[in-house]
């Protein structure tokens, strides 16, 4: 009589012969197959669960801005009425144009990856632990480029809550001194070159636009003409006017009006500085002007020293190329080398008398 109490491999091949399908089957320990198998369907449904609710928090986001929009561009989304291109399940990114004053805006989302629990976790712990990993979160940077020409400034309405990540994260800020302001509510500061400018730009209508809750959400709204990440050729200097509202994607209601607000005075600011109802003096496009002096000769040293080590590498490579090809050389080779070495330090320093005589 056949039993099925041993294992697969512990039967020989007759006895595997005369059992039925199902009695192999169940010889077979299928620990291993289902664990796998049941992770890898708690793998799917997670990421299938983060990927959706990003694309929620995507359409969410881009629904509660669209009155702002469309009030003001004649194109808001990708067309074929999409809303947004998804670049990745983090990454996803819109667009407006069709404005006087404005040559486009680029809306770019850069989510936490639900999709993958396990990096969303293990970011999520690091983080508190070490400086140089942030938190994921959920962040949108507008970008807005205008087509008029001002001015290269940098100034910045800035939150409490983050702005020492914020200049460390941005080139442009860390161009700014911080200054408190009654202007502005509490949970905010400026970040400015020069007060000219952020006296100039802090309109009223973005003064009315803001409140202390805001703090929470808007990381920072700044007029700027530099990168983000920091320039390491001369290249990376040259200006690029743009204004860029960094705010977390918020999906409230109230909150996305307020951000609607903002959008609609920043955008209210560069249809004045066109029209040249906002003027800055010339004595602070002066100072801007030293500013950036100071950093191309910083960018310059960087690459002076760069060049030395090179060369002195290269030196270096050529001494040990001539060492090694004068061990392969024979006795008599090698004296001859050194005698015409001699003989060619000697007319130097001849040649090097003459001259001073």
């Amino acid at each position: 009589m056949l039993t099925t109490s041993k294992t697969f491999h512990m039967h020989t091949v007759e006895e595997l012969t005369a059992m039925s399908l199902f009695q192999r089957f169940q010889t077979h320990d299928w620990r291993l197959e289902l664990f796998t198998l049941t992770f890898c369907v708690v793998f799917a449904v997670l990421y299938k669960v983060g990927d959706l609710y990003n694309n929620s928090k995507v359409t969410s986001f881009l629904n509660g801005v669209r009155g702002v929009f469309e009030k003001n561009f004649a194109l808001y989304g990708v067309g074929d009425k999409q809303l947004y291109v998804k670049d990745s399940s983090e990454n996803y990114s819109s667009y407006a144009s069709g404005r006087e004053n404005i040559s486009k805006v680029n809306i770019n989302f850069r989510l936490a990856p639900r999709q993958n629990a396990f990096l969303w976790a293990m970011e999520s712990i690091m983080s508190m632990f070490m400086e140089s990993v942030v938190a994921p979160e959920d962040r949108v940077d507008i970008v807005i480029t205008p087509s008029v020409e001002y001015e290269h400034f940098i100034t910045a309405i800035v939150s409490k809550l983050g702005m020492n990540l914020f200049r460390k994260t941005n080139y442009y800020l860390s161009l700014t001194r911080t200054n408190d302001s009654s202007l502005l509510p509490e949970s905010f500061v400026f970040m400015s070159e020069a007060n000219e400018f952020q006296e100039k730009t802090f309109t009223q209508q973005l003064a009315s636009s803001l409140n202390l809750s805001m703090g929470s959400f808007l990381n920072f709204i700044a007029f700027t003409d530099q990168a983000q990440e920091k320039p390491e050729v001369l290249r990376d200097l040259i200006p690029k006017r743009r204004i860029v509202i960094s705010t977390k994607a918020v999906s409230g209601k109230k909150q996305l009006a307020e951000l609607s607000e903002v959008v609609e005075a920043v955008l209210d600011i560069v249809d004045q500085i066109a029209a040249k109802q906002i003027t800055f003096k010339p004595e602070a496009a002066r100072k801007i002007i030293k500013a950036r002096e100071v950093e191309i000769e910083k960018i310059q040293k960087v690459q002076e020293l760069v060049k030395q080590e090179a060369l002195a590498e290269e030196k270096a490579a050529m001494k040990k190329k001539e060492k090694d090809d004068f061990k392969k050389l024979s006795r008599d080779e090698q004296l001859k080398a050194e005698q015409k070495a001699q003989d060619k330090k000697l007319k130097k320093a001849q040649k090097k008398m003459r001259v001073r005589s």
